[in-house]
């Protein structure tokens, strides 16, 4: 097992107002390739972006196997 990533989302509401933010944790060590599976789930008006390393001890005690990810 390896680190992980932290991705942000920001969702820019579609009827207007406030960005909405939101956290996910991702069982992969390369901020591309995280960011890349969260994008592969995500809408047009979502951005995506890596975070943050996330420590192998955190992707172990959140169940998480490679490239599986998880809502914060």
């Amino acid at each position: 097992m390896a680190d992980g990533q932290v991705v942000l989302v920001t969702t820019q509401p579609l009827e207007g107002g406030p960005p909405i933010r939101s956290v996910y944790f991702v069982a992969e060590q390369d901020p591309e390739k995280a960011t890349a599976i969260i994008a592969a789930v995500m809408a047009p008006n979502e951005k995506v972006e890596a975070w943050g390393r996330l420590p192998e001890a955190a992707v172990k005690a959140l169940g998480l196997k490679h490239s599986d990810f998880m809502h914060g």
